[in-house]
């Protein structure tokens, strides 16, 4: 059994207080080494054997504890972003096969899915650095920002890719024709990424690998043609990663 799997299976199955008076019992009954935090501190560190996790500190209680289940370079380019989708997709599923679906969906360019538990809320959170799991009091209530889009010169192709899986969720993004004509419509839910181009629609299921988005990007990039040039965009906010100027 992974560690991500031995440490799901003791979180969701703990109750406590998130008093640090039990916060060590609590480190021993899921398998990682106690290291007693430094005097006055906000944070500390465990061996989760393999991998880091840690605690979050407030006087006497305990805001948060974390697994870190992948460090990798912090790139922020669309390649890395369909990379880190591989890795988020796949810790999702490890967690859903223990807990089933995820409950809380947030997708967006720093997306994360959880279950309650009877502590609160495990969480697995796709960062630009680290891949981690989460377990906090209550669950975070709002998506994360979107941010200004990434002119990197790239393939229209991988930066569509990128630019869909990092959609938050209740984006609709319209792209246009040089005459104001629709050729696509990408609109994400919490569960679902629902593409109409053309007449076709097509329905990817979120959370999705990076491979995912990469053929349905394709597949729109090669419908466009030499036509890809002329086209741009509309939406509400910026859409990260996307090589198409905004209309």
């Amino acid at each position: 059994m992974s560690v991500l799997a031995r440490t799901v299976a003791a979180l969701a199955r703990i109750g406590w207080s998130w008093s640090v008076d039990e916060l060590p019992d609590l480190v021993a009954a899921v398998g990682w080494v106690w290291r007693t935090p430094s005097e006055g501190t906000v944070s500390c560190r465990f061996d989760a054997d393999p991998g880091n996790a840690g605690a979050f500190l407030f006087g006497a209680e305990v805001t948060a504890l974390y697994l870190s289940l992948a460090e990798r370079d912090e790139a922020a380019g669309p390649e890395a972003v369909l990379a880190r989708r591989d890795g988020f997709r796949a810790a999702v599923d490890q967690v859903a096969e223990l807990l089933g679906p995820p409950q809380a969906r947030c997708p967006g360019p720093d997306p994360s899915a959880g279950w309650r538990v009877a502590a609160g809320m495990l969480e697995i959170v796709d960062r630009p650095g680290v891949l981690d799991l989460w377990l906090r009091p209550a669950p975070r209530r709002m998506p994360p920002p979107l941010v200004a889009p990434v002119a990197d010169g790239t393939a229209l192709a991988v930066g569509l890719a990128a630019a869909a899986a990092s959609l938050p969720a209740g984006a609709v993004v319209t792209v246009l024709d040089a005459r104001g004509g629709v050729r696509a419509e990408l609109r994400q839910t919490d569960g679902t990424l629902t593409v109409t181009a053309g007449g076709d629609e097509m329905v990817l299921p979120w959370p999705a690998a990076g491979t995912a988005y990469r053929e349905l990007a394709a597949g729109l990039a090669n419908r466009w043609g030499d036509e890809a040039g002329e086209l741009s965009y509309r939406s509400d906010l910026p859409v990260p990663h996307l090589p198409l100027p905004r209309a």
